[in-house]
């Protein structure tokens, strides 16, 4: 990948720069923007995107500065030599333009267009609400807490508090919960791009069966528990560390006893790990604790027992079926809520405008948002999700828009911070031109060459073919400070 040079670089293509951590990404960008304003592109119409308010706050200050600082040198009888900026400005035949441009830039720039991506996607939707079909006056509501433990409670009152009470034995032996369902799909709900693994599942009422097993279960060991206990104690080929004197009677009786105190709604967990006593005594697990080569131990009760497996892998699929059926009944009850009310979240900000610009007439949107914005630089893009990144390639891919995506490739795969992989390499096939960043400003030249070694070391350090380890180099002046008495420590120590 070729290293970048921001001074020269053509401006009105859709650009990926790589950016690894310390290589001068926000001098990168404030580049960029300074050389967009010396080309006549107003404040209001660069559109500056990051991903939380002080990241927005701190990029605004830092571009502001450089417009100050690079017209300040320009205005200086020399040109100030020392602003590499303003030295590849005055080499320019119209120099008192860009100077004039980048002065009415500073006057103007309370009008800049530096937000971040929620704030982008509520100014495009109240703005033309017409064009994306959504509210005239939509109010933010930062918490959706409050909403989503409710809409919770009522999916439990509407749906699971009348089921059958053995199912309701099940949930609560899962702790299954209003407040776990809100607490487990919290950062899934306003996803509508996730896809649901598995798609459906049914819902089987298999209640009634499962108390006959548990009745016939429960007239064994009343009456035949003796026969069992002789069984496998008599048995050469099971496992008797498994089946022990002690535990085989303990594990009948502790089955016999819950059966007397729960009576038809015993529900047995039928799992291996801190499962019921009598998932001891499945088929299944008879016939894997027996000697390869010899016959296992039959007995009725190891066939009621593996059918009570079957009907514990069916409960399991029911509860799938409830938690598919939540996810469509929050959205549905979400669209209510938004139409009736005039309210949003933020995540509900990026969905809708990403729905409008799917629309068959989205044209008359993207016309209307591209005559607000000519140019856009999208600041820690490694965060972008499939989502956030349809909005902005279908609004600023046209031909001859500026349109670059500034971020660390390396950091996609962070998805608890919003990062997509996925997301990063279809940027990545779709630019039109892509570089890197090659000198590391931060770290010192050991560190630096450490790193380099370790992730050039393998071929594909990153298992996507796509992503390629680029080093980079310390600059001139950094030096090795971390010392112990005379000696340089080694930056990187495997122990």
């Amino acid at each position: 990948m070729k290293p970048l040079d921001p001074f020269h670089i053509n401006l009105e293509k859709k650009t990926l720069i790589e950016a690894s951590a310390g290589t001068g990404k926000t001098y990168t960008i404030t580049t960029l923007y300074c050389r967009l304003v010396a080309n006549g592109y107003p404040v209001e119409a660069i559109l500056v995107v990051t991903f939380t308010e002080a990241a927005a706050a701190e990029l605004r200050l830092r571009i502001r500065t450089r417009l100050f600082d690079t017209l300040a040198a320009l205005l200086k009888q020399p040109c100030d030599s020392r602003d590499d900026l303003a030295l590849f400005f005055s080499g320019h035949e119209k120099v008192s333009l860009i100077c004039r441009r980048l002065k009415h830039a500073l006057t103007c720039f309370d009008q800049a267009s530096i937000m971040t991506i929620h704030s982008f996607c509520l100014k495009v939707l109240k703005e033309n609400a017409f064009e994306s079909h959504t509210l005239f006056d939509v109010e933010l509501l930062p918490d959706r807490s409050i909403f989503l433990r409710q809409v919770c409670c009522d999916f439990f009152m509407a749906r699971v508090n009348n089921l059958d009470t053995l199912f309701l034995s099940y949930l609560n032996q899962q702790q299954i919960t209003p407040e776990r369902f809100a607490a487990s799909f919290g950062l899934f709900v306003s996803r509508p791009d996730l896809v649901c693994t598995p798609l459906a599942a049914p819902f089987r009422n298999i209640f009634d069966p499962y108390r006959k097993v548990v009745k016939k279960i429960h007239d064994i060991l009343l009456t035949r528990t003796g026969e069992i206990i002789e069984l496998i104690r008599n048995h050469k080929g099971i496992d008797k560390r498994s089946y022990t004197k002690k535990n085989v009677p303990a594990w009948l009786e502790a089955s016999r006893l819950k059966i007397d105190q729960q009576g038809r709604d015993s529900f047995f967990k039928m799992t291996e790990k801190n499962g019921d006593a009598l998932c001891k005594f499945t088929r299944t697990r008879i016939e894997l604790k027996t000697k390869s080569g010899q016959s296992p131990p039959r007995h009725e009760l190891f066939d009621l027992c593996d059918q009570l497996l079957v009907f514990y892998d069916q409960f399991e699929t029911n509860l799938i079926s409830l938690k598919i059926e939540f996810l469509s009944f929050f959205h549905t009850e979400l669209d209510k809520m938004k139409k009736a009310q005039g309210t949003c979240f933020f995540d509900d900000l990026v969905n809708d405008l990403a729905k409008a610009l799917e629309k068959k007439d989205a044209a008359s949107l993207q016309t209307a948002v591209r005559k607000t914005y000519k140019a856009c630089l999208i600041d820690e893009f490694q965060d972008t999700d499939p989502r956030q990144y349809d909005i902005f390639s279908r609004i600023f891919s046209a031909r001859g828009t500026p349109f670059f995506m500034i971020g660390d490739p390396k950091q996609a795969i962070y998805a608890f911070r919003g990062g997509d992989i996925f997301a990063y390499l279809k940027a990545s096939q779709e630019s039109d031109q892509k570089f890197t960043l090659e000198k590391n400003y931060r770290s010192a030249p050991l560190l630096v060459n450490g790193i380099n070694k370790i992730f050039s070391a393998s071929i594909n350090p990153f298992l996507y073919e796509s992503i390629v380890f680029s080093k980079v180099k310390a600059r001139e002046t950094a030096k090795n400070s971390l010392v112990a008495g005379d000696a340089l420590v080694p930056p990187l120590q495997f122990c």
